[in-house]
């Protein structure tokens, strides 16, 4: 497909622009309940990502168990390796959810798109313990990316941050419009801390200090709710001495990334794939 002159700074696909007009892409497709009748959140979140779509994709991803945790990898097996997670806003979502993104990343890298727990049956820490664990099996067997968007990016940089202290290799970073810092307020974030310190580090990474994090590719709409974040985190890594690639779109929304159809989806995630090569590909990775 041939992408227009223009997309990214402003200048809408056709079929970008029939998707606004048929929904706004934000909204839930199905009410929230609330967030303490768990019963209540799996009837949800099952309707919820029936409307979103959940399959293995095509070429099929493959089911795996990394360190006792759900997976599903995509793409070539000497390829270099990038740990996925998904966003949801903590409490939803799924690797499965996440195959429109994976997919695309799988056509140049290895990724394995990991299944964590989530909210509120599994409060955090639940999600970066599974996430750095996976990370962290793959990271003994050489450079790895970690990625993800919207809260799935905060889970991305918070592992990131544990394997950089455990001096694991982790050569490259993804943040696909990151949630990076935690509204104690927001229902979301809420059930996912379950009472912890919404300014802890592990969960709102934008608080951490981001000295000796790898590159960072992050990319994010002007006009979406966690553009702040986003900008906040490329200066603070910057400030840190963390090489950024901050890499603002115009007119378009929150993890469009999702929606294969759009040119514009298609272009971002090869840009991502890119970032990850360069700072792989000279490097030794695992054939998991």
């Amino acid at each position: 497909m041939t992408i227009e002159p223009g997309i990214g700074a402003g200048v809408r696909s056709p079929q970008a622009e029939a998707r606004l007009d048929r929904a706004a892409a934000s909204h839930l497709p199905v009410p929230m309940p609330d967030l303490a009748d768990h019963a209540a959140v799996a009837v949800w979140r099952r309707a919820v990502h029936e409307a979103w779509g959940e399959d293995l994709g095509d070429p099929p991803h493959e089911h795996a168990e990394i360190a006792g945790v759900p997976c599903l990898t995509v793409g070539p097996r000497d390829a270099p390796v990038v740990v996925y997670a998904h966003g949801g806003g903590y409490v939803l979502g799924s690797a499965a959810v996440a195959v429109p993104i994976t997919q695309a990343l799988g056509r140049r890298l290895r990724v394995v798109s990991v299944d964590y727990r989530l909210a509120p049956e599994h409060p955090f820490p639940a999600a970066l313990d599974d996430v750095t664990a996976v990370a962290r099996v793959l990271a003994a067997d050489g450079p790895i990316a970690l990625a993800g968007d919207s809260a799935g990016g905060g889970l991305a940089l918070a592992a990131a941050r544990r394997l950089r202290d455990e001096r694991l290799p982790v050569r490259s970073l993804v943040l696909l419009s990151p949630h990076l810092r935690h509204d104690p307020t927001h229902a979301l974030s809420a059930a996912y801390l379950a009472g912890a310190d919404a300014d802890d580090p592990e969960a709102s990474p934008l608080l951490a200090e981001l000295a000796y994090m790898p590159p960072t590719f992050v990319q994010v709409d002007a006009g979406e709710a966690l553009f702040d974040q986003a900008a906040a985190y490329a200066r603070r890594a910057r400030s840190a001495g963390v090489p950024v690639t901050l890499d603002v779109w115009l007119g378009l929304w929150h993890t469009w990334q999702y929606h294969p159809e759009l040119p514009e989806a298609q272009r971002a995630l090869s840009d991502a794939a890119a970032f990850v090569r360069r700072a792989l590909e000279s490097a030794p990775w695992s054939r998991r």
